[in-house]
C-alpha cells in the first residue's frame, strides 16, 4: 500500500485494526472488537496516520467522523482483507459427487486397456457428473508434459526426479494365439515352437527391437516378424483372426482375452519383467482433488 506521508512500512495486522476503526469510527468500540487496550488502539491509529499522512479519523462534535481518505480507503481495505482469509483459510476438502470434475491422464494403450474400465466405473458410481479424459502420451519433456495432465502412467524407467512416483504394478509378458491356432494345442510351449511361427510385434513407433528379439540375438537365434502395429488392442484382434503369434505384457492380454478368441502361454525364453509407474507434478501433490483421483486409479486396479 502507498504512502504519502512516509515511506516507514505498515504492520499487516494492524490492517484489520484498521479496517475496525474505519468500520466503528471509534477508537473505543475499535479496542473492544480488537479486544486490546483502548491505548494500544490509539497508538496503532497514531502509526496509520503516520503511515498514510491522514488524520483518518477526525473529531466532530463528541464522536469522530473519517476522514476523506479513510473514506477512499474503506471499501478497498474490506475487499483486500477477504482475499487474504481466503488465501489463508484451510484448503476445503474435494467433494466427488458434487460438481463436473475432469481428470486427463496421459498413458499408452495398454494403460486404456487395463486400467480405464475400471476407473471409470468408479468414477461412474463416486463422481457421476465427472469426465475421464485418456490421453496418449506426448514426445515432448516429462516435466512439461506433468504440467498438462494429472497423472502420467506408463513405463517410465528416466523420470525426473522432481516428479513424484508410484509404482502401480510389475509387468511380465505372455504369447498369445488364437483359440483355433492349428499347432498350439499344448498346454507350453518350446522355443522351437515359438521360432516356427510368425509374429505380430507392438512397437511405439513401429520400428525397433524390443526384450524378445535383444534376447534371440544373444542366442544367435531370430524370430519373423509378418506385421508391426503401434497398438495392442490392433495386434491382438489380427492375432486372433490369423496364425500369427504375438508376446504381450500379462495384463493387457489377459483383458483382451476376455472379449477375443485367444489363448495365453508363458513365454519360452527369459523376458526381464518391468514397473508401470504413476507420476504427477509436485504442485498437485498435496491437493484434495488429485489425491482423491490418485487413491482412485489404485482402488481400481485392486478391484476394489
Amino acid at each position: 500500500m502507498s504512502t504519502s506521508g512516509t515511506s516507514s512500512e505498515l504492520d499487516p495486522r494492524l490492517l484489520h485494526w484498521l479496517n475496525l476503526l474505519l468500520q466503528e469510527g471509534s477508537v473505543s468500540r475499535a479496542a473492544l472488537h480488537a479486544n486490546v487496550t483502548q491505548s494500544a488502539m490509539s497508538h496503532a491509529l497514531r502509526q496509520m496516520r503516520a503511515h498514510f499522512g491522514d488524520p483518518l479519523l477526525v473529531r466532530a462534535g463528541r464522536g469522530m467522523r473519517l476522514s476523506a481518505r479513510a473514506e477512499s480507503l474503506k471499501q478497498p481495505l474490506q475487499q483486500a482483507l477477504r482475499q487474504l482469509q481466503e488465501v489463508v483459510a484451510p484448503q476445503p476438502g474435494f467433494e466427488p459427487a458434487a460438481g463436473a470434475h475432469a481428470f486427463r491422464i496421459a498413458m499408452p494403450d495398454y494403460g486404456d486397456l487395463v486400467l480405464a474400465p475400471a476407473l471409470l466405473g468408479r468414477l461412474r458410481r463416486l463422481a457421476p457428473q465427472s469426465t475421464l479424459h485418456c490421453v496418449q502420451p506426448s514426445d515432448f519433456d516429462l516435466l512439461q508434459a506433468a504440467t498438462q495432465v494429472d497423472l502420467l502412467i506408463g513405463r517410465y524407467e528416466q523420470a525426473p526426479q522432481s516428479l513424484h512416483r508410484r509404482v502401480l504394478w510389475d509387468e511380465t509378458f505372455v504369447v498369445i494365439a488364437s483359440r483355433r491356432h492349428p499347432r498350439w494345442r499344448a498346454d507350453a510351449i518350446t522355443l522351437d515352437d515359438y521360432l516356427a511361427e510368425s509374429h505380430v510385434l507392438v512397437s511405439p513407433t513401429g520400428v525397433g527391437l524390443g526384450p524378445v528379439d535383444s534376447w534371440l540375438q544373444r542366442q544367435g537365434r531370430r524370430r519373423h516378424v509378418a506385421c508391426t502395429f503401434t497398438q495392442f488392442a490392433s495386434a491382438a484382434r489380427q492375432v486372433a483372426e490369423s496364425e500369427l503369434v504375438c508376446t504381450l505384457p500379462r495384463r493387457v492380454a489377459l483383458g483382451l482375452s476376455r472379449h477375443l478368441a485367444l489363448r495365453c502361454w508363458e513365454p519360452p525364453l527369459p523376458l526381464p519383467s518391468h514397473a508401470v509407474v504413476m507420476l504427477w507434478h509436485a504442485a498437485q501433490h498435496r491437493d484434495p482433488r488429485h489425491r482423491w483421483l490418485r487413491q482412485q486409479v489404485v482402488a481400481a486396479l485392486r478391484g476394489g
